[in-house]
């Protein structure tokens, strides 16, 4: 994914500087105007390079992984007195139905929740105490998106509601973490043992 997003970058830059090119080549203009958009267009990409290298880090608003391994966990309470909203950083590795990683850590941002801020707290506490956590997100659900479920028994599931005006998207301007679709749920549990595949039958061969 990083890669992708550097190469799609880099290939915007080389196709503004060929289009600046052969403008510059083709055209009648004076030399000082194709100078000046020479100028223009590099302070456009060191400003664009600025820009982007300062969202790198910010935590993903994207959607979730269905399957992942709990690494670590953020939770920032609403301040009423700042008037700012609560937040919910995760940090996750995507794994496979056999629980084995198959992407790198990477941070995300989920909407501020009570429920989840307690089911997110709890699974925080079981690291701490030495477990491995898995979680589970799940984008189907009612489309009643003004309504949350409260946890089961166990305490391991909550149906977040997507469009919580009061979330912030990471590191960006105010407005709606729109990454939990209306009755997605997030559920956390203990980490399944590694499911390795099966060998087959042991052949002993004679001497």
């Amino acid at each position: 994914m990083m890669m992708t997003a550097i190469a799609g970058t880099v290939g915007a830059y080389i196709v503004l500087a060929v289009l600046l090119l052969s403008l510059n080549i083709a055209s009648l203009w004076r030399w000082w105007i194709k100078a000046g958009a020479i100028v223009l267009t590099a302070l456009v990409f060191i400003g664009s390079y600025i820009a982007i290298t300062g969202l790198v880090g910010w935590a993903s608003t994207s959607t979730m992984p269905a399957r992942f391994s709990l690494l670590a966990t953020r939770i920032v309470e609403p301040d009423k007195l700042r008037d700012t909203p609560g937040h919910i950083y995760l940090w996750i590795e995507e794994i496979d139905d056999n629980q084995i990683v198959i992407s790198p850590p990477r941070a995300y941002e989920v909407p501020y929740d009570v429920e989840m801020a307690t089911e997110v707290a709890s699974a925080q506490s079981q690291l701490e105490g030495g477990s491995d956590i898995m979680g589970q997100f799940e984008a189907t659900g009612t489309q009643d998106a003004g309504k949350q479920s409260s946890p089961n028994e166990d305490g391991s599931e909550v149906t977040m509601s997507a469009g919580n005006e009061q979330a912030n998207t990471a590191g960006g301007p105010s407005g709606v973490v729109d990454n939990i679709p209306p009755g997605a749920t997030i559920s956390f549990s203990d980490m399944p043992a590694v499911s390795l595949p099966d060998k087959g039958p042991v052949v002993v061969v004679g001497n």
